[in-house]
């Protein structure tokens, strides 16, 4: 075969042909001075990857130690929690022996009864219904609230004839919003209890430090208490308004509780 005239003939095509693989190569090796060595990066970067998720992340030493850490948590949990709700004493709980409503008439009776007999000799004036509502709720979760105000009701007041307070005016309960609805709670429920006041400022100072006096029965959350001058002329006589904090920790607290010390 005579190249010569194989070149002469085909000229065109074999220096298309050289054109062409020149601009290959040449773009091939722009393309790798330009990405190639952040792709062998990359490459080598998931490999590193792949090899470190291959391998254990955590020892036995380390699973030990966050049990540890997660069993301490919940026990702070559970010392809060009990140090966060209002227990009352067992006489004031519901009994599954009796119907709710009638453990709750006969603690309110004995309790009513007793108050204003120990209130008569000390001279303490009280309101009649000693903050209980004159219509009872039928329904048992209130009930059961009721009755533990009941019980803080029946400290405030022995406090209060041990301070030598004059006339306790007016007792309520407010029970939490939410529960009167019957809904969901996802926090604290919270169980007020109101009492105003009126006499002398020293016994009314001194019945609001025995509520926290750890040495006394119990020691009731104050929420509030706010002294005022009486508005009656001449009299050194002060106004106290005081509202106890009866908290519980509902199902869906406890829960949050728990889910913090996972």
């Amino acid at each position: 075969m005579d190249f010569s005239n194989y070149w002469q003939e085909n000229k065109r095509f074999l220096v298309s042909v050289g054109v062409g693989v020149a601009v290959f190569f040449g773009a091939w090796a722009a393309i790798d001075g330009y990405i190639g060595a952040d792709l062998r990066a990359q490459r080598a970067r998931k490999s590193r990857v792949e090899s470190e998720l291959r391998a254990p992340l955590h020892s036995a030493a380390d699973l030990e130690s966050v049990t540890a850490e997660n069993e301490a948590l919940r026990k702070a949990c559970d010392e809060l929690r009990k140090g966060l709700e209002f227990v009352p004493r067992a006489e004031y709980r519901l009994d599954k022996s009796a119907s709710a409503t009638s453990r709750y008439f006969t603690m309110l009776e004995r309790t009513r009864e007793d108050l204003k007999r120990r209130a008569g000799r000390a001279g303490l004036a009280l309101p009649p219904d000693i903050g209980m509502p004159a219509v009872a709720p039928t329904k048992e979760a209130q009930l059961a609230r009721y009755l533990e105000a009941l019980d803080a009701i029946e400290q405030l007041v022995s406090a209060a004839i041990a301070s030598g307070c004059q006339r306790v005016d007016k007792l309520t309960v407010r029970l939490d919003p939410a529960l009167l609805s019957g809904k969901p709670i996802a926090g604290i429920e919270r169980t007020l209890v109101e009492a105003h006041f009126s006499g002398a400022a020293l016994p009314l100072s001194r019945l609001v430090c025995s509520l926290q006096d750890p040495k006394g029965v119990r020691v009731l959350p104050v929420d509030r208490a706010d002294f005022a001058p009486s508005r009656t002329r001449g009299s050194d006589d002060v106004k106290l308004e005081l509202v106890l904090l009866l908290p519980h920790l509902n199902s869906l607290g406890q829960t949050a509780a728990a889910e913090v010390a996972q």
